[in-house]
């Protein structure tokens, strides 16, 4: 009895990195999920050449924003996150909308990428938002001054 009490209360250095690794992947898990709470309408689809998606109303674009963008852009668009940019606040939403994509995509067409250095780092930010997601950022950030 006793030896199978000190197997159970003595731990061993490998098994308590293993547990570390295990809590460690399941807090970074749960904060990604929580980051996608934002529901989106699969059935809706944005046209990166049209104006934005109507599906923007499930989507909170002022939340989605200050929890993605903020950091970089400023509460209200007034930051540039480089010098010779100009900030984002009142850019019109639909060239807004087609420049997040392309950072997204790294498509150089909409100058996403050959014209600013920060493409690595928007390509980061950008990489798991949908279509949706990015109309309802581009149409938040049309309306801040």
């Amino acid at each position: 009895m006793r030896s199978i009490l000190m197997k159970v209360t003595n731990f061993n250095y490998l098994g308590d990195l293993q547990m570390k690794k295990i809590i460690i992947m399941t807090a970074l898990l749960a904060s990604t999920s929580l980051m996608a709470t934002e529901t989106v309408d699969e059935n809706k689809s944005v046209d990166a050449n049209t104006s934005v998606s109507v599906s923007t109303t499930k989507i909170n674009g002022a939340l989605f924003y200050k929890k993605r963008c903020s950091i970089c852009h400023g509460e209200n668009g007034e930051k540039t996150p480089l010098k010779g940019m100009i900030p984002i606040a009142s850019m019109d939403a639909s060239a807004l909308a087609r420049k997040i994509k392309a950072y997204r995509d790294q498509d150089e067409r909409h100058g996403a990428y050959a014209i600013y250095e920060d493409s690595i780092v928007m390509q980061e930010a950008t990489y798991s938002i949908s279509d949706g997601q990015i109309s309802a950022i581009a149409t938040h950030i049309s309306k801040l001054k």
